[in-house]
């Protein structure tokens, strides 16, 4: 497979590294996050790993694109362009809405007859087969919709929320994530053949343990959960150095 060239698409923002790499970690955003939450990983992974933030429509260097608000959709775009980077070993992560892209990124691969990732590691977020346990939240009035997430999620920024101007400009990137979110099926199909990791934090009121633990059922390799100090949007120092230590194992690398 041809090297694509570092940055010929707005859908990664490929990190530097301290070596030549030798595996990709691909990132993908919360519901309203962007790429920018994974720039200083690089100096916390192995110096082999190079990080790949996924770069969602309508934000940061794709901020005069309209955002997608259907899962399906985003899926199949993310699918399409991500194939040329997959030259590489590589794994996955995803938190809160990033772990059900993730997820479905790494079925959809595995449909596709695709290079398949070491390892998943998911966080912040219920295993897919979950039925919604509230109302649909991404049509609400403005008021409603971001005080409902708030109370969900504790993270919308104060800054966010008492600047006017900010709030006009996060608040539709937000509810096309919700719409993202909302619109997701969840269809059965046979476990991945692959280790999943679940992350959460240990105050964080979204998810439930039985939750964390119905992730079990889709994966037929090792299966593991860790609960790091905080809340939905916790400090990486824990994760970073528990995901570090996984890709140090893996056998794959050939370090």
């Amino acid at each position: 497979m041809k090297l694509p060239r570092e940055n010929s698409t707005p859908w990664l923002q490929l990190r530097p590294t301290p070596e030549t790499p030798q595996m990709r970690m691909f990132c993908f955003p919360h519901a309203g996050g962007g790429s920018t939450v994974y720039y200083p990983w690089n100096r916390s992974l192995p110096p082999f790993v190079q990080v790949c933030p996924i770069v969602l429509p309508g934000r940061e260097n794709r901020v005069s694109e309209p955002s997608i608000d259907d899962f399906s959709m985003l899926l199949a775009s993310i699918t399409r362009h991500l194939r040329p980077w997959l030259d590489l070993p590589f794994v996955v992560f995803g938190h809160s809405m990033g772990a059900l892209l993730a997820f479905e990124w790494v079925r959809e691969l595995r449909r596709n007859h695709c290079p398949m990732p070491g390892w998943l590691f998911l966080s912040g977020r219920c295993a897919p087969q979950t039925p919604p346990i509230s109302s649909p939240l991404h049509n609400k009035p403005d008021e409603e919709f971001l005080s409902e997430l708030n109370e969900r999620y504790r993270g919308i920024p104060d800054e966010v929320l008492s600047n006017p101007e900010l709030l006009e400009f996060y608040l539709p990137i937000l509810r096309a994530d919700i719409g993202v979110i909302e619109s997701y099926r969840y269809q059965e199909q046979e476990p991945l053949s692959i280790p999943i990791t679940v992350f959460a934090g240990a105050d964080d009121t979204s998810i439930s343990w039985n939750e964390i633990m119905d992730w079990k059922l889709h994966t037929s390799a090792r299966f593991q959960t860790q609960i790091l100090p905080g809340g939905h949007f916790y400090p990486h120092n824990s994760l970073l150095q528990a995901m570090s230590k996984t890709l140090l194992e893996l056998p794959l690398i050939g370090v």
